[in-house]
């Protein structure tokens, strides 16, 4: 397959999930066309604001059907490996720069967000000063805490895809980029079956963490697949190299985000770019980033819930029984 063919098969992925998206919103909106929804009045979004409650900035979604829902769920799932994909043919381009890759990540984020009803926004460090005497700094960020409603939620998706398509058409335009030394830039790694490796928030001095990765182990291996944690393994240089390097070897990769840990999200998502197989958990009363909200993430009271759930979804996945 050549190059050109393959980006001519991403505008033609892209111009599907733009259809599929509009129609999504469009159902959306007669669902909730007779639905009274009261939105605070108060200013969204802003650093000097506490984050919005889940159940306040999502107050459109909760208020769909199930099956609507899932839906957007699916197109989520669609949008991220889309935008990958999309990111990699622009990433080989001579013709596009590093704008163009903000512009993608910028775009996935705004674009999932609109599939939940949410409004994505990001700002860049401001720093606070009175004539030439500096008061203090206020950091980047990014939120997705203001409710959106499905009719702009159908614009900010739209808008933002046909961004990504001009992308696309440099992509496409440039003379080269199929050639084999460009395609071996795109690295295929081979997993070593019957591995996986935990990505999950790892202190000491809290030694439930340690039940939780001892928990998970005793599942995998009920179905011969051997577990193993970061600090399962001895290591020369840094950690993070190991820890890519367990990420991109392993058939399954399982999270733990309890604790909203920022190194866990980065592993999650070098895992998702691979792809591998990811499996996520969260203790019950965690809260999802916006990053993961469009994925399965089931939650669990105690080990046992653990233990019963990691089971049922091996068992799924893997179309096979546990050993007793």
């Amino acid at each position: 397959m050549t190059e050109s063919t393959q980006e001519g098969e991403l505008h033609a992925l892209l111009d599907g999930l733009k259809e599929d998206a509009a129609g999504y919103f469009q159902a959306a909106e007669n669902a909730l066309e007779d639905v009274e929804i009261e939105i605070s009045a108060r200013p969204f979004g802003l650093r000097s604001e506490p984050p919005q409650s889940w159940s306040e900035r999502d107050q459109y979604w909760a208020n769909l059907p199930n099956g609507i829902r899932d839906a957007g769920a699916r197109l989520t799932n669609r949008l991220v490996s889309l935008m990958g994909q999309i990111a990699r043919a622009a990433r080989n381009s001579p013709l596009s720069s590093e704008a163009d890759q903000r512009d993608i990540v910028t775009a996935t984020k705004a674009m999932r967000a609109a599939l939940l009803y949410r409004r994505y926004r990001s700002w860049n460090v401001e720093v606070l000063n009175d004539e030439d005497v500096v008061l203090g700094v206020n950091p980047a960020g990014q939120s997705d805490d203001e409710p959106l409603d499905p009719g702009e939620a159908k614009r900010t998706f739209a808008g933002w895809a046909e961004n990504i398509g001009s992308i696309l058409d440099l992509a496409e335009a440039s003379p080269g980029v199929g050639s084999s030394s460009n395609r071996d830039v795109i690295e295929t790694v081979r997993y070593r079956p019957g591995t996986a490796f935990i990505m999950m928030w790892m202190d000491p001095a809290q030694p439930d963490l340690s039940d939780v990765a001892d928990t998970v182990k005793e599942v995998f291996e009920k179905f011969d697949v051997r577990a193993s944690r970061a600090d399962d393994f001895e290591h020369e240089g840094l950690i993070t190299e190991r820890v890519l390097s367990e990420i991109k070897t392993a058939e399954f990769c399982f999270a733990d985000l309890s604790g909203s840990r920022p190194n866990v999200y980065y592993e999650v998502g070098f895992a998702h770019a691979l792809p591998r197989r990811v499996i996520l958990f969260r203790k019950a009363g965690t809260g999802l980033h916006f990053d993961l909200a469009g994925y399965n993430c089931p939650e669990y009271v105690n080990l046992g819930d653990l233990k019963n759930k990691l089971t049922n979804r091996l068992r799924v996945l893997m179309n096979k029984e546990p050993n007793r």
